[in-house]
């Protein structure tokens, strides 16, 4: 009896090496941030948008959860994507500036990728675009940050990011991963693909051709500033046909998640960086105000399966006010990770359980050019104060339950409201700096053309 119990045994020992090869590999788990560069908030038909321009982003509102009413701190690229990778406010990270003179995100503040990392996930970044480049801190933490370095005119395609990426998550098949996906396309030069150039196309007005920024500033000129002249809309017409050309690449990594069997383990997220003015206020593009065109933008999040929330969490809409500095606690809360310190956000579970409800406060700051502002809602309230223009006109206040648009200033007819307003940003003012005085300081790098090619003949630019 003992001899065969040795030899069951050593056969039982022969045969463990077989076994561990035949053996399942573990299921891989994946977080996908994908940040929409310039994406107005009603360019989405989920959030009221014209029909057909982004069948691939409604389907995904239809099984996650989306926020009716996201803002972003800022309405330009630096700050508003540090506050999404942060959780932090503009002046606290420290990713600010003005023109071409820019300041890192602060070494001591924690991006995403450094969490995820730290946690054991693989780390992947595809970026565009001189706002999110290492030069500012964006790569640190990535185990791989495939950057372009890239203004107006030179981006890199969304489908091309979306072959990097969907390469990067084959690893995650049995593995953590965190993968952080820019498309760059929305933003000016307004250049659709062929096929989506027409598609949007006002009736009567010319084929479709590139529309730089000073073309854009003529046609605006011509239709007198008005988002609904003939002018302002073939300008829309052509932006719209960049976004759904980004709506289909958004689909096609969502088909390959789900080939890739990962996507009862996905994380999803999609949220835009800020919006795009079309002559709401007078003006065009972003960077140069806080009005609710620039700051307010989609956020959809899909959570995995294995994620414990009721059943009517999927495709289900929250509709209170949150902040883009609330997706990286909410994110690290998912998977299990504790957030940073220096985060500036809560965690949205609460909200996406249904526990609470109602407007969180907002800050906004850092304007790229013009004049430097700032904002503050809450309640439904919203004061705009200009630092540098006529101290008899520096205060808006807009009641957004009723004036959405911000079209009519009541900060003369609402003095209690205005100086409400007031004290509350003046305490955050408050707050934020004395946070960031606590902070390693921030030292200026230029992004000035001519200094990027300096950097690129010597190597550290690709």
């Amino acid at each position: 009896m003992l001899a065969s119990s040795r030899r069951a045994f050593a056969a039982l020992a022969a045969a463990l090496p077989l076994l561990t090869q035949c053996a399942p590999e573990p299921p891989g788990e994946a977080v996908i941030v994908v940040l929409l560069d310039t994406f107005r908030r009603d360019a989405l038909g989920c959030y009221g948008g014209p029909e057909g321009a982004t069948p691939h982003l409604d389907a995904l509102a239809r099984e996650c959860v989306t926020f009716r009413d996201a803002v972003s701190p800022s309405g330009w690229t630096l700050p508003s994507t540090a506050s999404l990778l942060t959780g932090a406010w503009p002046t606290v990270h420290g990713g600010m500036g003005k023109d071409v003179e820019l300041t890192p995100v602060r070494a001591d503040v924690p991006l995403a990728a450094e969490l995820f990392q730290r946690a054991g996930f693989r780390t992947s970044g595809i970026a565009n675009a001189a706002f999110v480049s290492p030069l500012l801190g964006f790569d640190r933490g990535f185990d791989s940050y495939d950057h372009r370095h890239a203004y107006n005119s030179e981006v890199r395609r969304a489908a091309e990011n979306v072959d990097l990426a969907i390469a990067a998550l084959e690893e995650a098949r049995t593995a953590r991963h965190f993968v952080f996906l820019h498309l760059f396309d929305a933003h000016l030069d307004y250049d659709p693909l062929p096929g989506w150039g027409n598609a949007f196309r006002p009736v009567g007005s010319p084929p479709a051709q590139r529309l730089t920024a000073s073309t854009c500033e003529e046609l605006g000129e011509h239709g007198g500033y008005r988002p609904g002249s003939p002018e302002a809309a073939r300008v829309r017409g052509a932006y719209l046909g960049e976004v759904a050309a980004v709506d289909r690449e958004v689909g096609r990594l969502i088909a390959a998640v789900r080939r890739a069997g990962l996507w009862e383990r996905c994380t999803f997220v999609v949220v835009a960086d800020h919006g795009e003015e079309m002559w709401e206020h007078g003006g065009f593009e972003h960077g140069h105000t806080l009005y609710e065109e620039l700051v307010r933008i989609p956020l959809l999040i899909r959570l995995p399966e294995t994620t414990r929330l009721p059943q009517t969490a999927a495709g289900r809409l929250v509709n209170g006010r949150v902040r883009i500095v609330d997706v990286l606690p909410t994110l690290c809360e998912a998977a299990g990770i504790p957030a940073p310190a220096t985060a500036s956000g809560e965690s949205l579970f609460p909200r996406i359980r249904g526990d609470v409800g109602g407007d969180l406060p907002a800050f906004f700051e850092s304007t790229l050019y013009g004049n430097n502002r700032l904002a503050w809602t809450q309640d439904g309230w919203k004061l705009v104060w200009d630092l540098d223009g006529d101290p008899a006109a520096a205060l808006e206040v807009y009641d957004l339950r009723n004036d959405p648009g911000e079209l009519r200033n009541l900060a003369a007819e609402r003095p209690d409201r205005t100086e409400e307003l007031g004290a509350a940003l003046r305490d955050q003012v408050r707050t934020v700096t004395g946070r960031a005085g606590t902070l390693s300081p921030t030292q200026p790098v230029s992004l000035h053309p001519r200094d990027i090619e300096a950097l690129r003949s010597l190597g550290y630019v690709r």
